[in-house]
């Protein structure tokens, strides 16, 4: 007869840690899926796009991509490979809505053109949903999503 091999694990985590505690954590996450900008009204066909997304209405909120802009040409579709993350963070909360507010800019000199401003609701626990705009001449795609995590 062929010896059974167990192997014994050790405890290694370190004191305190939560990671075991099962408790109401939540990660909320924005990604852009796609952008597409179809009229221009200015002289030029190039958009310069960035976004702003926050709990707050801040002109410092968290700005993606935060330096730089997003160039796009008239007609073309922008699809970031796997998603462009525009928000995250983790929250404590057992049910219910989370409030984002979410623009989008058009990068000028003199002042940024807002294409669309909206309050995105996330529900707690929530798998990934798509939401669409369409407003001022751009298409917008994002995914949304509330899922509970143990981290």
């Amino acid at each position: 007869m062929s010896k059974r091999v167990v192997r014994r694990y050790k405890d290694t985590s370190a004191k305190g840690d939560s990671s075991k505690i099962e408790g109401n954590r939540h990660f909320i996450r924005v990604d852009l899926v796609s952008l597409k900008m179809e009229e221009r009204t200015e002289i030029g066909l190039r958009s310069e796009i960035f976004f702003r997304t926050g709990k707050t209405k801040l002109k410092r909120g968290t700005r993606s991509p935060s330096n730089g802009s997003i160039y796009i040409e008239k007609n073309e579709v922008f699809k970031p490979a796997g998603g462009l993350n525009l928000y995250s963070e983790f929250i404590d909360q057992e049910d219910g809505d989370v409030v984002i507010n979410f623009q989008i800019f058009e990068n000028d000199v003199g002042k940024d053109d807002e294409i669309l401003e909206t309050k995105l609701n996330i529900k707690i626990g929530q798998n990934k949903d798509y939401l669409s705009f369409s407003e001022n001449g751009a298409k917008i795609k994002i995914a949304v999503s509330g899922k509970k995590t143990r981290f």
